[in-house]
């Protein structure tokens, strides 16, 4: 398509010196109609909110939509700002490719149905998202897939596979108990039977650890919602892996309407560029309040794999390489759902909230909120009691958070 940026100097819009000028509707739609090529680069990528775009002709369009040329078609198949933010995410975890959603649940809905069919089998992990447990045990039988859940240990995901399993699916860290899964023995497992392995790195962030660097890990997931947005305004998600299973889930993404919005792609592309500065802090902090919380005789159990007396700290230590053990941690409380309540009411800096990976920290009662999809014989299994507390710690001052969490539990 023509250039139709004016020179320096020439400010004559593209609709003169074609005779008889234009009505007024038209003018309005068409006086802007050129692709703003400018030579200086910007520093912000900018956004590109348009739904559709114009071509030379139909074989043009025809190329562009068959994917013989390279070229744009409709929001739901990408845009520059899609482009910018995948190539981010795709170095990000040393990925070949990556594709946006307009949700975690979307990534994780869209990843998997591109490695299963009706007949096949999938290997969760116990501890699992509630959303994702939801749509294992609610959608996916409606598609004959059959689901098993087990713990992240090598050992029960080998013992759990199926000549029919295609998939096994780990978080790096467990929501919300941050056990750490046994990603190098499940990949292991996975190599020598045979099965994609897909790992939802969601709480653990590329920062700490990225899963396609190790042999048997096929495609990362993320809720882009959290750490890599970070900052509590945008919903989306992420899949990373090697271009050909990307560019077959992009096909699928594209025919279920899954795709990111342009406007969400351009908040995480915005939002992930602080990453590390942000997990950084949030990790030391995190750090801090939870061994100040482990010697509060209000507190059963801290779960936080970065104290050195918890079970997964040396599988942590050398799976993070000592960037940091997550911004996240568990509380479990002597007295229960009662003694919990009492706390979260009696907080003042942090506060009860619904989701994580933002600046403000927010704590939740797992067992009523993020986890209520699963039986209260699920949840056992997991380990989410009634007196288990999530904590997502944010970007405030350490002096500040750890004596409004001792203060809260004092009254608790």
């Amino acid at each position: 398509m023509e250039d139709r940026t004016p020179a320096a100097g020439d400010q004559e819009p593209p609709l003169r010196g074609r005779g008889a000028r234009p009505g007024f509707a038209t003018r309005a739609i068409h006086e802007a109609d050129h692709a703003g090529q400018i030579a200086e680069q910007p520093v912000s990528p900018p956004i590109w909110l348009t739904s559709d775009y114009l071509y030379e002709g139909l074989d043009h369009y025809a190329d562009v939509i068959s994917g013989r040329r390279a070229g744009y078609v409709y929001g739901r198949y990408g845009n520059p700002t899609h482009v910018a933010l995948h190539n981010v995410l795709a170095s990000l975890e040393e990925a070949e490719s990556a594709w946006s959603f307009a949700s975690g649940m979307a990534a994780v809905h869209t990843s998997l149905t591109s490695l299963l069919a009706a007949g096949d089998h999938l290997v969760a992990q116990r501890t699992l998202y509630g959303g994702s447990y939801s749509l294992f045990t609610t959608v996916f039988p409606r598609y004959g897939i059959e689901v098993t859940f087990a713990d992240a240990e090598s050992a029960a995901v080998s013992a759990a596979i199926r000549p029919s399993t295609r998939v096994v699916l780990i978080e790096t860290l467990a929501n919300p108990t941050f056990r750490v899964a046994d990603l190098r023995g499940i990949a292991s497992v996975c190599v020598d039977r045979g099965v994609a392995l897909v790992v939802d790195n969601t709480v653990a962030t590329p920062y700490l650890l990225r899963p396609l660097e190790l042999p048997g890990v096929t495609l990362v997931l993320h809720s882009t919602s959290k750490y890599i947005g970070g900052h509590s305004d945008v919903i989306g998600g992420v899949v990373a892996g090697d271009r050909g299973r990307i560019e077959g889930i992009r096909r699928l993404a594209v025919d279920q309407g899954a795709t990111a919005g342009s406007f969400e792609a351009w908040l995480t592309l915005r939002g992930v560029q602080t990453l590390s500065m942000r997990m950084a802090r949030q990790c030391e902090t995190a750090l801090i309040l939870a061994q100040a919380l482990s010697s509060s005789p209000a507190v059963k159990t801290v779960g936080y794999c970065g104290l050195p007396g918890h079970g997964d700290h040396g599988r942590a230590s050398r799976l993070f390489g000592g960037r940091g053990y997550g911004a996240m941690l568990s509380l479990e409380l002597d007295e229960g759902f009662a003694a919990a309540a009492r706390a979260c009411e009696a907080l003042r800096v942090a506060r009860v909230g619904s989701s994580f990976g933002g600046l403000h920290t927010q704590v939740c009662h797992p067992a009523t909120t993020s986890h209520r999809q699963l039986p209260p014989e699920e949840r056992s299994a997991a380990g989410i009691v009634d007196g288990l507390l999530r904590v997502a710690v944010g970007g405030e001052d350490a002096d500040d958070l750890v004596p409004d969490f001792i203060q809260a539990l004092e009254k608790a």
